[in-house]
């Protein structure tokens, strides 16, 4: 059991630990559903039948930076310090100390910790412009159709799962499935009258 936990600013609810130092990946809370990002030392999050303190050093031990008379247990990927067991960060498959991993936050090297997300609006908008350009292959009019409904089920289906600091994606969405509903109707209509004009002919 932890001795210590984080609770969620709106509510007070606690967070699991499980939760804890997963980069930057928005979580939502369990009963206000509000999205938190959290970064705990790992003495916070330590089960309390493990030991939470840093061990002492010895002679001819490697020191800790930021504490002279603990052993180093890790090294800081980005800087290079050591770091005992109540410095080290351990953030997806590095290891970093505080400092550097509030320069990441506030630097370009952000991108390094934040997992890489699906843009469905951009795949939505992608697969309703090839629907529309193919609305003049009215000899195989379920290809267009096809892709149309395509853009359409993926601009419905994924609606809510906004990445963060996405710009403009519900307007993606709303522009996706308007034009495979357009292009839908378009090829229907071009290939119903090239059929008429061809029968007619």
């Amino acid at each position: 059991m932890n001795r210590f936990c984080i609770k969620c600013p709106t509510c007070g609810h606690p967070i699991e630990s499980v939760l804890y130092n997963r980069g930057d990946a928005p979580i939502p809370c369990d009963v206000c559903k509000t999205k938190l990002t959290l970064h705990a030392m790992p003495a916070l999050y330590r089960q309390a039948g493990l030991s939470g303190e840093a061990l002492a050093a010895k002679l001819n031990d490697a020191v800790c930076f930021y504490h002279e008379g603990k052993t180093a247990e890790q090294v800081c990927d980005d800087c290079g310090r050591f770091l005992c067991g109540l410095c080290m960060l351990p953030i997806e498959q590095e290891t970093l100390c505080a400092s550097c991993l509030e320069n990441r936050r506030t630097s370009d090297g952000m991108h390094a910790m934040t997992p890489r997300q699906m843009r469905y609006d951009k795949l939505a908008i992608l697969l309703a412009a090839v629907s529309c350009f193919l609305v003049f292959f009215w000899f195989i009019p379920f290809v267009p159709i096809g892709i149309a409904m395509g853009a359409l089920y993926v601009s419905i289906r994924h609606w809510k799962r906004k990445p963060p600091l996405a710009v403009g994606f519900r307007a993606r969405m709303v522009v996706a499935a308007g034009l495979s509903v357009l292009s839908s109707v378009a090829t229907i209509l071009f290939a119903v009258f090239m059929f008429r004009t061809m029968i007619n002919a």
